[in-house]
């Protein structure tokens, strides 16, 4: 008598992850739409994540040790001074896979000694980026891309950010639109990749696997 073959699925990989929550206005609200894209990002790079919520001015959740964290964008203006010296501690001193997204990208430049500055023009709606350095959180996406923008302030492209970090795209007008840390695997984009459907999904499940490395 044969023996009949089962069907197995592959369980995913679980990840413990940490998302600091910057916004001071409607902060639980703007989670729902970030906990979305985690989730579906998750499960688009083969992974379950266990979520663990911390405001940017509080220490890290007691016993919870993140695999990787996530950044969220706020309301606050980082060239005005409103950051959280917690969080400005927690950025220099992070060793382990971290994605900053727009409030968080501006803090993480910021934190290893980076200019953010006002800029000119309020950026609002799709805007369209350049690839300068492909693979990584970028892996398989192509040299230009649409993604959502919602910002007043941008980091600048001088010494003090490249002595840090790797310019990984720009915008049209060569704004910087994301880096990478020369040394640890800390990511910001300045663009919201939360709102950018499907190749937001796929930074995200891009940003995941670079954790399983």
């Amino acid at each position: 008598m044969l023996n009949k073959k089962k069907n197995f699925k592959i369980p995913f990989v679980k990840k413990k992850l940490l998302f600091i929550n910057c916004y001071r206005e409607e902060a639980e609200k703007k989670f729902e739409t970030y906990r979305d894209w985690l989730n579906a990002g998750a499960e688009a790079a083969g992974m379950a994540l266990e979520i663990a919520v911390a405001a940017d001015r509080d220490s890290l959740p007691s016993g919870f040790e993140p695999a990787v964290t996530v950044v969220s964008g706020s309301q606050k203006m980082v060239a005005a001074g409103e950051v959280e010296t917690a969080l400005c501690r927690f950025l220099a001193a992070a060793r382990r896979p971290l994605l900053g997204v727009c409030y968080g990208h501006q803090a993480l430049a910021a934190a290893f000694g980076g200019l953010v500055k006002k800029d000119k023009l309020a950026h609002l709606g799709n805007e369209e980026i350049h690839l300068i350095r492909s693979g990584g959180i970028f892996q398989d996406f192509p040299r230009v891309f649409k993604m959502a923008e919602s910002h007043e302030e941008i980091v600048a492209d001088n010494r003090a950010l490249t002595a840090n970090f790797n310019l990984l795209a720009v915008n049209a007008s060569g704004q910087v639109e994301a880096i990478a840390h020369r040394e640890f695997p800390l990511f910001g984009v300045q663009f919201h990749p939360e709102k950018s459907r499907e190749l937001g999904i796929k930074l995200l499940a891009n940003f995941l696997k670079l954790s399983a490395d």
